[in-house]
């Protein structure tokens, strides 16, 4: 086999053991975020390390008083919840209480009443006072393990991947499944303003409301939800203008309910709760692709403006707020923790004077994000303070010097004792590494000690991302894939890759590259794309950077349609450009659906109705696919000719080895109309990757006019384009050959089908048509050739 050894821009982001002040946040270290068009400004400050950390389980405890800073809570992977609280006089976090699971099983879910906390772990649920004693346990009989918990005394709601339950005083009361995984579960006043019901966020594009036994709403989203919030605005939303009333008195401004969600493409939404169910607000794509994993509203962080903070699954914390001129929430502050934001919350946890947020990572990380203007230096002239009889008094240069002089030696003698304590922890590793290396000497490490937080989802794009991510740097990453796949540049930092073409008479694997970081990476994203009709699996193998080597293996599917993406409603198309197929058999609706869902993404695993009716859009050419089945029949309507093949053939193939007979008929009479617009949306990236030839013969010639000439403005804004984009053209025509290869293999086959369809052989005019293609591209020639008898 052939071996090739290149760097790619493959998303790798710095993630590795940072070492920080754990115990006192004004010595943690600090760094300024990004400012954007709203001003303002955030510092980040580390506070601790634990172990790794799942989703929504950090979070603050709402103090009754303003007398002491707020306590939060952590509960991680290797089952250990803690509640920490920073200390007033030693400025250092203290530890209130702790509690450990009997077998270590990590930690799930975490909700709060009052300052009471409750902690999900498998299928028992625990609940501890403010002090850390243990007044509640129960052991469930779910099925599933807890991943969701919501709690409203006497209620608590749980939800595994799919089912959904609730128990009143430890009984269970209510008891349901999802059809498709669950993401997240909050309660809330949906369908009326007494009783607060169970909000599941679902992985096939839905919000849907439990009523008793059964979903009482259900709403569409642009994509997975992964994250719920209901929010109370105390100012109208930015839909009525609230900055023109800003003068107003706060209690003459009518409170909203609403209901913020975040999907795992980067949308971020709200709906608006009446009190009936839930009205559309407003919807926002995120300056991040990254999915949104938490969001929280934060209003008095600066200037007392109702605004939001959210995490992504990228690292990317952002606060966005509303503005008069926009028509959706503007992002006021962005910054990058490198690693999966896992929660975030809004509070005082190091300060009185000011909201903070903190925010915990996968790895688990725990900081804090504060405004820079928090704690503003002091004047010179003396700093005004109050007396015991509220007069205001100025100290003096000499009682500031003071002040700040003993802060200096307490900072110093600080540091010396974190220089002190991390001298004595590398001793102590040196020791553990020496006896570990007796015993791996002897042993050979069979198991994994990390987790992979990973994300297998189609862009927009017409590319899958890849996202692997775990607690510990990562060495290497080893993809292979069973079908052709083609590795796709992502704009970051650069890692090695290694790719392998394998010999001809190798079908078991078609592709074999091996990334390897260069940096200290927690976090690697790679992108790659599919050719729809061939189907297998993709197998991810992640090496960590630790000894003795172990690999973890994660398997991904790609389906034959694997670039089509789901849409909630029916899309618009013209009745004469598409083909209806039809599919008749002894088959059932749950066979037919589970032959769908092996066929397309984001197809939920289990139907609970007697039909079913599904919307998809290429991603790649923007055409549409309906499909709607029930038992007996099926039809599939479409303006892509070869996706009806496909997805016909895929069925019958699967039918048949479940000794299922399946009939499959089609009208013909729009498939002229139907090639002509496939070929029209086809055209543009044709003509695109054909133009680059000519660009890149003008590449030199320009370069040299820009050399000779100080001004260039002389140029038509084509050439001037073409000046300003020479990197990314001499990239693009690189890879002009193979591009073209994938576009023309798309058009031959969809001749192909189309004289399939029509019980004719097209080889004998395959030559002609590749001629076509390669000399004197023209679309209307291409089509008067597609309608040739």
């Amino acid at each position: 086999s052939k071996a090739t050894v290149s760097v790619l821009n493959c998303r790798v982001q710095r993630g590795g053991l940072h070492h920080s002040c754990p115990d006192e946040a004004e010595a943690g270290r600090k760094e300024k975020g990004v400012t954007m068009q709203g001003g303002l400004n955030y510092s980040r400050q580390d506070l601790m390390a634990v172990g790794g950390l799942g989703r929504g389980c950090v979070g603050i405890i709402q103090r009754e008083g303003k007398a002491k800073r707020e306590k939060f809570v952590i509960a991680d992977n290797n089952g250990q919840l803690q509640c920490c609280q920073m200390d007033a006089k030693t400025k250092e976090l203290k530890q209130v209480y702790t509690a450990k699971t009997a077998t270590g099983k990590a930690f799930s879910a975490i909700d709060f009443v009052a300052d009471k906390v409750f902690a999900a772990s498998g299928d028992s649920i625990r609940a501890f006072t403010k002090k850390g004693k243990e007044f509640f346990k129960v052991e469930t009989n779910l099925t599933e393990p807890i991943r969701h918990m919501a709690v409203k005394p006497p209620f608590i709601w749980t939800a595994g991947d799919y089912v959904i339950a609730c128990f009143d005083e430890g009984n269970e009361t209510a008891y349901l499944n999802s059809t498709d995984i669950v993401n997240d579960l909050i309660l809330a006043k949906v369908t009326n303003d007494s009783t607060h019901e169970a909000v599941v966020g679902c992985q096939d594009r839905a919000i849907r409301v439990v009523h008793n036994t059964g979903f009482a709403v259900q709403e569409p989203c642009e994509g997975g939800v992964v994250t719920l919030k209901e929010v109370h605005w105390v100012v109208p939303s930015f839909q009525e203008n609230y900055l023109s009333s800003k003068k107003k008195k706060l209690e003459e401004k009518k409170a909203t309910r609403e209901l913020l969600y975040g999907t795992v493409n980067g949308y971020l939404g709200s709906y608006k709760m009446t009190g009936s169910g839930l009205a559309k607000n407003w919807v926002a794509e995120g300056a991040s692709r990254g999915g949104v994993n938490a969001v929280t509203m934060c209003e008095d962080l600066q200037d007392g403006t109702p605004q939001m903070a959210l995490g992504r699954d990228d690292g990317t914390v952002e606060i966005l707020g509303f503005e008069v001129g926009h028509t959706g929430p503007v992002t006021k502050f962005k910054n990058s923790v490198a690693e999966s934001i896992q929660s975030l919350s809004v509070g005082h946890v190091t300060s009185l004077d000011h909201s903070e947020i903190l925010l915990s990572t996968y790895s688990g990380k725990i900081i804090i994000y504060a405004p820079d203007d928090a704690t503003p230096d002091v004047p010179f002239g003396g700093a005004a303070q109050s007396d015991a009889q509220g007069k205001v008094v100025h100290e003096t240069a000499e009682q500031i010097g003071k002040k700040m002089a003993m802060q200096n030696e307490f900072k110093k003698k600080r540091l010396v004792a974190l220089q002190e304590e991390v001298e004595r922890m590398k001793k102590s590793l040196v020791v553990r590494k020496e006896e570990y290396s007796k015993v791996s000497s002897e042993n050979v490490a069979v198991t994994a000690t990390h987790q992979v937080n990973d994300k297998w989802v189609l862009e927009s794009t017409g590319s899958w991302s890849l996202t692997l991510e775990i607690d510990t740097p990562i060495d290497t990453v080893a993809i292979q894939s069973d079908v052709d796949i083609e590795l796709l540049d992502t704009d970051s930092n650069a890692c090695i890759v290694s790719t392998t073409i394998p010999p001809a008479d190798v079908t078991h694997s078609r592709l074999l590259a091996c990334y390897r970081c260069t940096e200290t990476a927690t976090r690697i994203q790679v992108s790659v794309r599919t050719i729809e009709g061939q189907h297998g699996t993709l197998n991810a193998f992640i090496i960590p950077f630790m000894t003795p080597k172990t690999c973890q293996l994660s398997s991904y599917c790609i389906k034959p349609l694997s670039l089509h993406q789901r849409l909630n409603e029916n899309p618009e198309t013209n009745p004469k450009a598409v083909v209806h197929m039809r599919l008749e058999g002894n088959f059932t609706v749950n066979q037919m659906h589970a032959w769908i869902s092996d066929c397309l993404p984001e197809v939920p695993s289990m139907l609970h109705e007697e039909k079913a009716t599904f919307y998809f859009v290429s991603t790649f050419l923007g055409t549409i696919l309906k499909v709607h089945y029930k038992s007996n029949d099926a039809v599939f309507v479409s303006d892509n000719i070869s996706a009806l093949i496909i997805l016909s053939e895929y069925v019958g193939k699967a039918a048949t080895q479940m000794k299922v007979a399946v009939h499959a008929s089609t009208d013909t009479s729009n498939l002229d109309e139907a090639c002509t617009r496939f070929l029209t949306l086809l055209s543009p990236k044709l003509e695109y990757q054909l133009g680059l030839t000519d660009k890149m013969s003008m590449v030199e010639a320009l370069k040299e006019i820009e050399m000779q000439e100080n001004d260039v403005t002389f140029l038509s804004p084509e050439y001037r384009g073409i000046l300003g984009n020479t990197a990314a053209i001499e990239k693009e025509h690189a890879n002009q050959p193979r591009q073209l290869d994938f576009l023309y293999k798309i058009v031959k086959r969809l001749f192909v089908d189309k004289h399939n369809l029509k019980g004719q052989n097209a080889s004998h005019k395959m030559q002609d048509l590749d001629k076509r293609l390669r000399s004197n591209y023209n679309l209307n020639d291409l089509i008067d050739f597609f309608k040739a008898p």
